[in-house]
């Protein structure tokens, strides 16, 4: 993960619905410009995988890394588990939002964002 051009580390993530797991201690690395696949039978957890990564679905266990900012996650006020919101140093975003605004590897697709790669910051 010291690669400079490593812009998404996943390890060990799991994920429970219940007492059913359905996602069992996955990893994957991907650098920049990487096309990734993922070919499994329909139910075998390919879109909660994904939807994990983006924080559409919070994962059980396990860790995600942007552009090597580790995406920390806490309790909020009613026990819910979610995403902090730490800044990456020298983006002006945090790692939350270059998942979530950006393309998953902190390049910008959106006009309006202010981030740096924009021009607007």
């Amino acid at each position: 993960m010291d690669n400079r051009n490593t812009a998404l580390v996943v390890e060990e993530l799991h994920k429970y619905f219940g007492s059913e797991e359905v996602l069992k201690g996955i990893s994957l690395e991907a650098s920049e410009g990487d096309v990734i696949a993922m070919v499994g039978a329909s139910g075998s957890g390919k879109s909660t995988f994904l939807r994990c990564i983006n924080l559409l679905e919070i994962p059980t266990s396990g860790k995600i890394f942007v552009r090597g900012e580790l995406i920390r996650m806490k309790q909020d006020r009613y026990g819910v588990t979610v995403p902090e919101d730490s800044y990456s140093a020298g983006y002006g975003f945090s790692a939350v939002q270059s998942l979530v605004s950006h393309d998953g590897f902190g390049k910008c697709n959106r006009s309006a964002c202010a981030c740096p790669q924009n021009g607007q910051n």
